[in-house]
């Protein structure tokens, strides 16, 4: 496969993710971004380029989404089953992301789910568009490069240490990578919900 058209295709995933609520999440954007790592490395791809794909994908999804929640934000929502909809997850999802945006954003960024649920929701509430996508590139500049540079150090120690151990320590962090933030922030919610006043009827 030419170099162009693999660049092209990460650079697609990477803005087809967020730009899809619910499909994006079969899209393997950070696995693409660690195999363009190890690409780099054995001199199919230039590291340069396999970074800068990274960068511009995925704030350019981000943004996509973004739009997509202000525009048909309320009609996706409409076509939701009830059950989703009228959850105390749903609705704990849509205030955290519009009281705490900047936290949303960022730690979305490191989770698949995440990744392609919170542009959307960000644009179906509201948050102001300048605030979105700074944090977009700030959170694109964490995570994009990291992806590449694991795929490399992946690449150059395949052959050291085998497949296997290549594979199961990238697993490794790439599971509590992406995982981390969840029970985070349900550990969180769980606590505030705790400590807030109890209301009785009178």
């Amino acid at each position: 496969m030419p170099a162009w058209l693999t660049l092209l295709i990460v650079f697609l995933l990477l803005m087809a993710e967020p730009a899809l609520p619910l499909l994006g999440m079969l899209f393997p954007s950070q696995t693409a971004l660690m195999a363009s790592g190890v690409l780099a490395h054995h001199g199919a791809l230039q590291l340069p380029s396999a970074v800068t794909m990274a960068v511009l994908g995925a704030p350019a999804g981000h943004v996509i989404g973004h739009l997509v929640g202000r525009r048909w934000g309320p009609r996706l929502v409409a076509n939701l089953p009830a059950g989703v909809t009228g959850s105390p997850g749903y609705r704990a999802a849509l205030h955290t992301v519009g009281a705490c945006s900047a936290r949303a954003v960022l730690l979305g960024r490191f989770n698949a789910v995440l990744r392609t649920l919170v542009p959307v929701l960000c644009g179906a509430v509201g948050v102001p568009w300048a605030r979105f996508v700074g944090l977009s590139l700030l959170g694109s500049l964490l995570w994009a490069p990291g992806c590449v540079a694991v795929g490399t150090v992946a690449g150059g120690s395949w052959q050291k240490w085998g497949g296997s151990g290549v594979l199961a320590a990238g697993g490794a962090v790439l599971l509590l990578t992406s995982s981390l933030p969840m029970p985070l922030s349900y550990l969180r919610s769980r606590k505030t919900q705790a400590n807030a006043p109890l209301i009785t009827a009178g």
